[in-house]
């Protein structure tokens, strides 16, 4: 009786859980990246990149808009973070205006973006 009712639980969670994923509540892959982040830099990765970084790129670095898609970057962690200190036209740099440790949550941030 017990490995029925929970065989019944199991498959009920399976349910709920495909009908949120299906009706769009699955997570948001720009929270996920954002979370691993901000556990180790104790901030608020999107709050930065949406003051910073998101006049350009737009979707939390998912969509391409005046600058490019962000997400799935063949970029090195190292030419990300070069990037966003130096900018590349019509980028400007940050080097002046982030810290070392901020910059490099971007890049983190960045490089954490799943491809699609």
């Amino acid at each position: 009786m017990n490995v029925l009712r929970s065989t019944s639980t199991i498959v009920a969670g399976a349910l709920i859980a495909g009908l949120f994923s299906i009706s769009g509540f699955a997570q948001d892959p720009t929270d996920e990246a954002a979370a691993k982040i901000n556990e180790k830099f104790g901030g608020n990765i999107k709050k930065l990149f949406a003051t910073r970084c998101s006049w350009c790129h737009q979707g939390y670095g998912m969509k391409q808009a005046d600058g490019p898609k962000l997400a799935g970057t063949r970029k090195t962690l190292a030419q990300v973070m070069a990037q966003i200190m130096n900018g590349k036209t019509p980028m400007p740099g940050f080097k002046n205006q982030l810290s070392f440790e901020e910059v490099q949550a971007l890049a983190e941030y960045i490089k954490a973006l799943p491809e699609s």
